[in-house]
């Protein structure tokens, strides 16, 4: 390691045949580059946890599960009625919770909106895509609503005298059937019409919503923005409920009742599409597997999205013909653009669909920045080296190192596809390998060519000062890559595929930086100056020549920091100490507009959610177990019940909750009191479906309550206590869904199967048996909830802490942590634990987890990769002397080795203790004791000097994202990983020139100030060049680009205090020989 010279001597010779094969091999990358071209899905995680496993189960074993997705229906400003297409901005201002809209008349219950939406609904209902449509259940009219859920069809029901609040509604607490809340036959002064009539009037949209808000026990109320409010107006002839609230019990209290009507802002438009079929049809809900197509428009430097528009018949045929599919994104956003060519009073906007079309137009927009910045880099290339050929030669080692690092990722992607031995799993981590290997590759070319000029201008030869750069550059410029990709490399030790695809993506690059322009870049500056040389051409640099700084202030300000060394110290730990608490008071957090621009349609109709609506992200619950068992339909009544025991003041409080305040979670329990209604009112269909209403046990040996039924007789209603009256009654609902009855609506079986799954094909004659004609077995249930503020991440983690507390009923029937996933076949064998496996899922769910996994997984293997680079810098400064004399020096030295050596080992063992395992910590002890005696101690020694100044400086990283207002996200902890691979760099070229400098003899201030005057010069320049990049990208408006902007200029900062402050204080204090230093200075 010590001795590099031998490969100068072999590459500057053989130089042409080292630039043929760079060629050669640059053209052999070329396809490799092309395989990475593919997009990459920011929704695609490539992780290993039980809520992943659990959203796939759901995705794959569910056969009714849809694809619901909605727009938000806002009411615009009136100086903005009439104007379309609509802008997000032209949307009325939110004035609060319970305030209403004062303009139109009833805001989003206004006549005019209503036919608006009407007028959209029956757009969608006649969309091609409407083949593809899935019913919805509604609580309002009862009615299966196929495809589009709307607020206009709601009205159109009731006005018809149709809905299910208009008919006896049956009490599931007393089974008696109860008057019907409401009429819509009886309409005071008004006559009854309907939606459709010529003559309606907003007095009769005024009237339906006031007896449908207040009869549908909230149900009507959950259409509308959480600004719905009854406000007063004396014109109205209604009385109600001003400024009015909801009560548990679905009735509507207030202290004050006037003439008024109801008036919200804003309201749902909901669709619900068949995602198997689709998929089948050549549709793809993952981005990495959709066409990759341009659907965006120039405007000035930015784009806007243009949405690629998709027949069913285009997107069929790429799946006959096996070609990329059709991006149900651009589906998404081709309907917004329709929707809002026809917006008048309102404004369509589409509700967090669409993120991988918004994240590539914004990083496509972003493009001149990127343009911008490499101007600003190759300014500052030039005012550090000074000669236009130099900073061509950089930018072209620069490109060709990208083009490798692509390349050899690609290859890797290629082989392991033909193979079945993939390793690369490409993430959004993957976006951030090319700054890193800009950042490592300017300051590999600056060391090498600077040290280049440093021997032309002390007289040496163009061949000499080749082989002196690459001798001396060379061996730093190895030992810096190998620790870097050593320090990536520890994300092999993930359990995250992403994660160990950026450790091996990031080694790849980091080994082409090195190739090329630590090693390359300096024979081509040889080849040019010897080209130069022979035209009488070749200039050498001015010994007065300022390159971007004087060096004697470089010179001026490590010396002062080595003199200084406790001082610097002292102060650096202060700093650490206010930095220290600041770094652990980091939570993790997901702000949208830390990652995109904040005034994108996508990132407001994220806030219009959040700020307008109560019932957040659909998450799920999935039950695996013998669901027929009575025990688990007991357990979900007990769950809703703790889920609506906490105190909203002082416990998370992110469960979505109706309008009458309680938690919200739709599970088979429901639905089964549904079909009792339904058997209570009608029990035909029941009959046909082989129930004998003759039998006490209709006929199935099922135990049921007998019930008078008025004006019919005495009906026998199968209760849910009972196994073989679950069994019945599961395989109706599945079979036959459930009919409208009693106050509930329809579901039909595309509904209920996404809350109950059958391991087998039920017999549709005979539903309590399989096609097999035995008893089947109902292996999966879920329940549904909605998480509020999905994006909040430290309130989403305890959320769903409390949650799986609240579903302690599920882990009482259950002999393992209900969280892992048990053996299913033990759940029919065992009536006391019915349950294997129960645990939250579903998009923000997983999204968290994804997260949250993430970057605790990057912070361990940060700190492990400094554990990492410890042992490999000790290798790379080891001792040269023989085992032979090591033994015997450290038998003249027992006390002395032995204190270093134990030390080190307390050091090691301590640090993997804490990071992995006791058992890890005594592996890595034992291995430093191996290695004192292998290497010699005294590299140790050295290693940690390199590796204490990253440290610091990663504990003041993040420090400054806490005082800067950031959460840890995996953005500022990738780069916090970065600030490791771009810090050990800088640090290890002070130490290795500081290092040669001791070797010729010099004391160790002037050795320090040497190292300012030469490595502190590229240093500074790298530096100079990566920040003022980066700060130019900090200038965009994707906040996921000016984030990376901001703390990658913060980053690249500190590594060069750390470098040139820090590392020679440290040198300073330990190898203190202040006694020559004033002979010598």
């Amino acid at each position: 390691m010590r001795d590099f010279r031998k490969v100068a001597k072999i590459l500057i010779p053989e130089r042409k045949k080292v630039h043929l094969a760079v060629f050669i091999l640059s053209l052999l990358m070329i396809p490799g580059f092309t395989a990475t071209l593919t997009p990459i899905d920011i929704e695609s995680y490539n992780l290993e946890s039980p809520e992943l496993e659990a959203a796939e189960v759901m995705r794959e074993e569910f056969s009714g599960a849809g694809n619901i997705w909605g727009f938000g229906l806002f009411v615009k400003d009136s100086q903005y009625f009439g104007e379309s297409p609509s802008e997000i901005h032209q949307i009325d201002d939110f004035s609060g919770v319970n305030t209403g809209q004062d303009e139109p008349l009833g805001g989003i219950l206004n006549l005019s909106v209503l036919r608006e939406i009407d007028d959209k609904a029956k757009f969608l209902s006649e969309h091609e895509i409407s083949e593809y449509y899935l019913s919805f259940a509604s609580e309002i009219s009862g009615k299966p609503i196929v495809g589009v859920l709307d607020l206009a069809t709601e009205f159109r029901v009731f006005m018809s005298d149709q809905s299910l609040l208009t008919k006896p509604q049956f009490n599931p607490e007393t089974f008696r059937m109860e008057e019907a809340p409401t009429n819509w036959s009886d309409c005071g002064v008004l006559e009854c019409l309907t939606f459709d009539d010529e003559n309606i009037t907003q007095d009769h949209i005024d009237l339906a919503a006031h007896r449908m808000a207040n009869n549908s026990k909230g149900a009507f109320l959950r259409f509308l923005s959480i600004d719905r409010a009854f406000i007063q107006d004396n014109s109205s002839t209604l009385v109600g409920p001003i400024g009015g609230m909801l009560s548990e019990n679905g009735t509507i209290e207030s202290d004050s009742w006037g003439y008024g009507r109801w008036s919200a802002s804003s309201a749902w438009l909901i669709l619900n599409l068949d995602r198997q079929t689709m998929q089948n049809e050549g549709w793809t809900f993952t981005w990495m597997n959709a066409s990759n197509e341009w659907g965006y428009d120039l405007e000035g430097v930015e784009l806007s999205t243009d949405p690629i528009r998709y027949t069913i018949e285009e997107c069929k045929e790429k799946e006959e013909k096996n070609q990329p599919l059709c991006s149900v994104e651009w589906l998404y956003l081709s309907i917004e653009e329709d929707l809002r060519e026809q917006d008048n009073l309102v404004a369509s906007i589409l509700l967090g669909e669409g993120p991988n079309v918004e994240v590539n137009r914004e990083l496509l927009s972003s493009a001149y920045l990127i343009i911008l910045m490499s101007i600003v880099v190759v300014i500052l290339l030039w005012l550090s080296l000074r000669r236009i050929s130099d900073v061509f030669i950089v930018c072209t080692g620069l490109i060709l190192s990208l083009l490798w690092m692509q390349g050899l990722i690609g290859w890797s992607i290629i082989f392991g596809n033909k193979y079945g031995l993939e390793i690369i799993f490409r993430s959004q981590f993957s976006n951030l390998l090319p700054i890193l290997i800009l950042a490592l590759g300017i300051d590999d070319s600056l060391h090498a060519l600077h040290r280049y000029k440093e021997e032309r201008k002390n007289g040496k030869s163009s061949n000499e000062s080749a082989e002196e750069s690459i001798s001396r550059v060379g061996r730093a410029i190895l030992l810096t890559s190998t620790t870097t990709i050593v320090a990536f490399l520890a994300n092999l030790t993930s359990n995250i595929a992403a994660l160990r695809s950026f450790g091996i993506e990031a080694g790849l690059g980091v080994a082409s930086a090195f190739l090329l322009t630590g090693l390359w870049v300096p024979l081509v500056r040889l080849d040019v100056d010897l080209w130069l040389d022979k035209r009488g051409k070749l200039v050498n640099d001015a010994e007065e020549q300022i390159h971007i700084i004087p060096k004697q202030w470089l010179v001026n300000l490590t010396s002062f920091s080595a003199k200084k060394g406790i001082s610097v110290a002292i102060i650096a730990v202060l700093v650490t100490m206010i930095a220290t608490p600041l770094m652990y008071s980091l939570e993790g957090d997901f702000q949208i507009d830390d990652f995109l621009d904040e005034d994108s349609d996508f990132a407001q109709g994220v806030f219009l959610v959040n700020q307008r609506f109560m019932d957040g992200e659909p998450g799920y619950i999935l039950v695996e177990g013998d669901i027929a068992n009575p025990k688990v339909i007991e357990a979900i009544g007990k769950t809703r019940e703790n889920m609506n025991s906490h105190d909203r003041e002082l416990d998370p409080d992110q469960i979505s909750r109706t309008p009458s305040g309680e938690v919200e979670l739709i599970a088979l329990d429901e639905i089964l009191i549904f079909a009792q209604a339904a058997m209570y009112e009608n029990i035909t269909p029941f009959e046909e479906a082989g129930w004998d209403s003759g039998e006490d046990d209709g006929g199935l040996d099922c135990e049921t309550i007998s019930l008078l039924y008025p004006g019919v007789g005495i009906r026998k209603i199968p209760v849910l206590e009972d196994r073989d009256c679950l069994v019945f009654l599961y395989g109706f609902i599945l079979t036959r869904g459930v009919p409208a009855s009693g106050g509930y609506p329809a579901l039909p079986p595309s509904i209920t199967s996404e809350y109950i799954q059958s391991s087998t094909v039920i017999d549709f004659e005979k539903p309590w048996l399989d096609n097999s004609g035995n008893t089947p077995e109902y292996t999966r249930m879920t329940m549904r909830f909605g998480l509020s503020n999905a994006e909040q991440f430290a309130k989403i983690g305890p959320a769903l802490d409390q949650l799986i507390d609240d579903m302690q009923p599920f882990q009482n029937l259950s002999s393992t942590n209900i969280v892992d996933r048990g053996d299913l076949e033990s759940a029919f064998t065992s009536d006391e634990y019915p349950v294997t496996w129960a645990i939250p899922t579903g998009d923000p769910v997983t999204r968290f987890v994804a997260a949250d996994s993430m970057q605790n997984e990057m912070q361990s293997t940060l700190f492990l990769g400094l554990v990492f680079c410890t042992f490999t810098l000790w290798w790379g400064f080891r001792d040269e002397e023989t085992l032979s004399d090591r033994l015997e020096m450290i038998s003249n030295k027992k006390l002395t080795y032995s204190v270093k050596t134990v030390l080190a080992m307390i050091f090691t063992g301590g640090i993997m203790t804490y990071l992995v395992s006791v058992n890890a910590g005594i592996a890595f002890a034992s291995l430093t004791l191996i290695l004192s005696i292998l290497w010699g101690i005294s590299g140790f020694g050295i290693a940690v000097i390199t590796t204490t100044p990253i440290f610091i400086v990663i504990i003041w990283l993040y420090g400054l994202i806490e005082v800067a207002g950031y959460g840890l996200n995996m953005v500022t902890v990738a780069i916090a990983a970065m600030s490791l691979g771009v810090g050990i760099d800088y640090v290890i070229h002070v130490v290795e020139r500081f290092r040669e400098e001791q070797e010729n003899g010099h004391d160790t201030i002037t050795s320090i100030g040497i190292v300012g005057g030469a490595s502190g010069l590229a240093l500074f320049g790298s530096a100079l060049s990566d920040i003022g990049g980066f700060l130019v990208i900090t200038q965009s408006s994707m906040g996921f680009f000016s984030t990376f902007g901001l703390f990658c200029a913060i980053m690249i900062g500190l590594s060069l205090i750390a470098s040139m402050i820090l590392a020679p204080s440290l040198i300073g204090i330990i190898y203190n020989n202040s006694n020559k230093t004033n002979n010598q200075s």
